[in-house]
């Protein structure tokens, strides 16, 4: 199975079009923070979303985790799953000595590699220039609970947080897997995929802003049963211990076992002779 796994692997970066995906991480890094220098001039260096050379590489994930890292995951998805199926290339996968089953969990562990790559290289460039273009704090101050913690205190909390993204992610691969394996084509994945994004993201915040729901309401259920809306605000509530802790991790659990499980069935069943 390593060598299907390899195959796969050498397949999936083969694209130029991921290789440049990934390459443009850092300069989106870059990019950020340049905005975020100019943010700081209205910033009083008490707030929590005062940019430092340690806090930066927490607000430059939250900026991209939930719509960058997701559209990467689409394409991901479409390269390694939909492709193969519409083109029929699967069908000289399944013909070799490999079961479904392998063959379905050596994909899904070359998305989550590559996922893995692209999280280890965003931390990479996201913290030296965090050093090179911002100022070296004397405490920090955490998002959401606002403690002040030692320096080592918040970068032990800036690894927590991208470990929590990654899980996130993961959870969102599981869902992008699903529709993938669902869809006839890529560019029907590619619809499909960036429509369910689009309502993810602003349907969480239409609810927020809407004053149908009375203060003190369960809203909040609701509004982080979405992956998207947990990655843009539910890490950090995760990290501060809040009551909807539980609720957050339930939520991700979800995506991870039903959308995984719901797509190995799916992948496992269908007949590719046709």
């Amino acid at each position: 199975m390593g060598q299907l796994i390899i195959s796969e692997f050498e397949r999936l970066w083969s694209r130029w079009s991921i290789r440049l995906l990934v390459m443009t991480l850092p300069l989106l890094v870059i990019v950020t923070g340049v905005y975020f220098k100019n943010h700081n001039r209205n910033r009083s260096m008490d707030t929590v979303d005062y940019a430092t050379a340690l806090n930066f590489p927490i607000l430059s994930i939250s900026e991209h985790l939930f719509i960058t890292f997701n559209i990467l995951l689409i394409f991901i998805c479409a390269y390694v799953i939909t492709e193969e199926y519409q083109q029929k290339q699967i069908k000289l996968i399944v013909l070799r000595a490999y079961s479904m089953s392998q063959i379905f969990l050596s994909k899904f562990i070359v998305m989550a590699t590559s996922l893995f790559i692209c999280f280890f290289l965003y931390y990479l460039a996201s913290f030296f220039a965090g050093q090179i273009m911002f100022e070296m704090p004397e405490r920090s101050i955490l998002f959401v609970s606002e403690a002040d913690v030692t320096n080592t205190e918040m970068v032990l909390y800036g690894l927590n947080y991208y470990g929590i993204a990654f899980l996130t992610s993961l959870a969102a691969l599981s869902l992008f897997c699903f529709i993938a394996i669902l869809m006839p084509s890529v560019n029907a994945l590619l619809g499909s995929g960036i429509c369910i994004l689009f309502f993810s993201i602003v349907g969480p915040q239409l609810l927020e802003q809407s004053t149908a729901f009375a203060e003190g309401s369960n809203i909040s259920y609701v509004v982080y049963a979405s992956i998207t809306k947990i990655q843009y605000t539910g890490i950090s509530l995760l990290l501060s211990g809040g009551e909807l802790s539980g609720w957050l991790i339930a939520v991700t659990s979800f995506y991870l076992l039903v959308f995984l499980g719901g797509a190995y069935l799916v992948f496992t069943r269908r007949n590719y002779y046709v």
